[in-house]
């Protein structure tokens, strides 16, 4: 019988969260350690912090710790969106050191060259040292950007363009930073944003576009970046406080890759504070990939089918597509491994109803 893979989970926040419950689960995995930020969650139990019951596995703030433990791979989930730089630093430290890492924290980490050649460089040097690979995963992006495109794209004679739409109401989404600070929901319409600014859109948009294009064999010519926002008539309370009347709530933002003169590819997202907030744009919950071409298709993909709150829907989503890619990372040969090097990422053993829950 197969040992189970070693994991070690780095921070506990809202995917993290999850993780930790279906590392638990899995009988083909074992969680061997936990890094936590704060003192509230240092020295207690990880299931306790995660509310699954007491694991037997003890979270640590010090990353000493984790660097020195004996594992196959570290789900690395930190929020490292804010600090680059330094979650960078952790994760080079963890390939060399032996660990291979599946990581949510970077979204340009999907397609690492839209970070620029150092990131590429000094991850690939990493797991040549630890003769390790490295992952970067999500659901959107991650999933609903890339894996769905691409699936489909062997359907069709001619891709005119692609769009690939987020409809989720981010009304109990529990991180003030993102929706107010970075986002500008509750804010002025007329104040500036990092959301107004291309480059911000970059940094979370650009790597999918850019792993479409290798994947499909096509050569992206620029990006265009667009943002609209609607304003509420009357104060909205959302998990993360209120949102005052005449102020943002409701926005939709797209990336485009224009390839031999058009604006071939597109993600593009549709974020609200309510569902009656700008009726008319579309709506939904989940995620909607239309083709424009030999043949024209959509594929809509709903989440929270039975009213369940969607954002966390998503974030158990954004963790399972991760801990599915633990085996197949750590098989795979030392290196950067996108979507495009690896197997599908597939859901081995949810059929089984013998898991530990």
């Amino acid at each position: 019988m197969t040992e189970p893979l070693k994991v070690v989970q780095w921070a506990t926040g809202n995917v993290g969260g999850h993780a930790v419950a279906a590392v638990h689960d899995h009988p083909d995995l074992e969680l061997v350690g936990a890094l936590v930020y704060t003192d509230t969650k240092a020295g207690r139990d990880v299931g306790e912090i995660c509310g699954t019951g007491e694991i037997g596995v003890t979270a640590t703030k010090d990353p000493e710790q984790i660097f020195a433990l004996d594992a196959d791979c570290v789900l690395y989930m930190a929020q490292g969106e804010w600090n680059p730089s330094a979650a960078l630093d952790d994760v080079c430290r963890l390939l060399a050191s032996g660990k291979n890492v599946v990581s949510t924290a970077v979204t340009a980490w999907i397609y690492p060259e839209s970070s620029g050649g150092d990131v590429v460089e000094r991850l690939e040097a990493a797991c040549e040292e630890g003769q390790t690979s490295f992952h970067g995963t999500g659901i959107e992006p991650g999933w609903a950007a890339e894996v769905l495109p691409l699936t489909m794209s062997g359907l069709f004679r001619r891709i005119d363009s692609l769009r690939v739409q987020e409809l989720m109401d981010y009304t109990t989404y529990n991180v003030p930073f993102v929706l107010i600070d970075v986002m500008g929901f509750g804010k002025d319409p007329n104040e500036p944003v990092p959301m107004d600014e291309p480059a911000i859109g970059g940094l979370s948009f650009k790597a999918p576009l850019m792993l479409l294009a290798d994947g499909l064999g096509a050569t992206v010519d620029d990006y265009v970046w667009e943002r609209e926002v609607a304003v509420t008539d009357t104060p909205i309370d959302i998990t993360a406080g209120r949102i005052d009347a005449g102020t943002v709530s409701a926005q939709r933002f797209a990336y485009t890759a224009i390839i031999e003169g058009r604006p071939a590819l597109t993600v593009e997202h549709i974020t609200r504070l309510g569902a009656d907030q700008a009726p008319h744009w579309p709506n939904g919950r989940g995620w909607k990939v239309t083709v424009e071409g030999l043949p024209s298709m959509v594929l809509e993909s709903r989440i929270a089918i039975h009213d369940e709150d969607d954002t966390d829907q998503g974030c158990l989503g954004t963790a399972m597509h991760a801990v599915h890619a633990i085996a197949p990372v750590c098989a795979a040969a030392p290196g950067i491994r996108t979507f495009l090097d690896l197997p599908t990422i597939v859901g081995r053993g949810v059929l089984s109803r013998g898991l530990r829950r």
